[in-house]
């Protein structure tokens, strides 16, 4: 995703803040010096004193990159974006990924697509289901510490009791 171009001098301290993988192919070129940026790249130009801004710039451009999720349905196989998922949920051993009122099949299991999408808009609810929190419409509380999820596309779910406090520390509630 990202290439990181500084003279040697600076390289290694950079690349120490900003903890970089450089990638074969990538998107984001992030240089100190003008004459070292591509075309036809998003190019990053900085001064070595503003690292820390640029460290938290790296991580928002990480956190937004969309990942694919392989799914399968009765036509076969197809990756979709998880921004577009409103949630995982595990019927009779099966994680099933919902898109609006489609249902896809995942060959992952719920804690795999946990690690996965770590970081991204995704919390887990229950031992049974994780929500994009961006596809909720409403939360309504119930009984014995647990909340309701309304969501997008018309389909309720309960947070349970062992996610209540990780929920609302998540969402600032």
């Amino acid at each position: 995703m990202f290439k990181l171009k500084a003279p040697r001098s600076q390289k290694a301290r950079i690349n120490e803040t900003l903890k970089i993988v450089d990638s074969a192919d990538y998107k984001y070129v992030l240089t100190t010096d003008k004459s070292l940026t591509e075309p036809n790249k998003i190019n990053i130009l900085f001064q070595e004193k503003d690292l820390e801004k640029i460290a938290e710039m790296v991580e928002t451009i990480i956190r937004s990159e969309d990942i694919l999720v392989q799914v399968f349905d009765k036509n076969g196989q197809k990756n979709i974006e998880s921004s577009l998922i409103d949630y995982f949920i595990v019927e009779s051993d099966d994680v099933l990924a919902m898109v609006e009122s489609t249902k896809y099949f995942v060959k992952m299991k719920l804690y795999e697509i946990e690690e996965l999408l770590e970081n991204r808009a995704f919390i887990r609810v229950s031992k049974y289901a994780m929500v994009n929190i961006n596809q909720i419409e409403y939360i309504k509380p119930a009984l014995n510490s647990k909340l309701t999820l309304l969501m997008k596309n018309g389909d309720q779910l309960e947070v349970n009791r062992r996610y209540y406090k990780a929920f609302k520390k998540t969402l600032n509630i």
